[in-house]
């Protein structure tokens, strides 16, 4: 099981990001998807789509875009949402913590949780262009079976 995972992308997705992600089984976007267009090129992916609505989506296309987003993919728990600080608390239970905004590739774990900020595929300010992509694997518990890779 094959997921890309991206954010930021400001109406800018790159045709090699745009490449790798026609090979994933899911698309995750953690907001700022920044345009309309950007927003249907994504639907076009073949693969299943989860998104969220970034500080600066706005407009018909983004109004129905939720802020967070729970999900289930492989007996995996995934929270997604734009701004890390704005995570409720108490804390989601998720086995995967999503987010953006930042624009600074992350990966680290944290009271069994796995937080995944892919950095910006579109604009960055900080680092080049990144995407995320997570492999599911068979494994005995739900964090031995993740794998995960940025792509520059």
């Amino acid at each position: 099981m094959k997921i890309g995972i991206l954010s930021d992308t400001h109406g800018n997705l790159p045709d090699r990001f745009f490449s790798e992600l026609g090979r994933c089984d899911y698309i995750i976007h953690a907001g700022d998807i920044g345009s309309e267009k950007c927003y249907q090129t994504l639907k076009t992916l073949p693969g299943s789509l989860y998104m969220v609505r970034g500080n600066c989506d706005m407009g018909r296309w983004a109004a129905y875009l939720p802020q967070t987003l729970s999900f289930l993919i492989q007996g995996v728990t995934f929270y997604l949402i734009h701004n890390l600080t704005d995570l409720p608390y108490p804390l989601p239970e998720a086995d995967v913590i999503i987010s953006g905004h930042t624009h600074a590739p992350t990966a680290y774990t944290r009271r069994n949780t796995l937080y995944l900020n892919p950095g910006s595929a579109g604009s960055p300010r900080l680092a080049p262009p990144s995407i995320l992509l997570l492999t599911i694997t068979p494994a005995p518990d739900v964090h031995s079976s993740l794998r995960y890779t940025f792509i520059h």
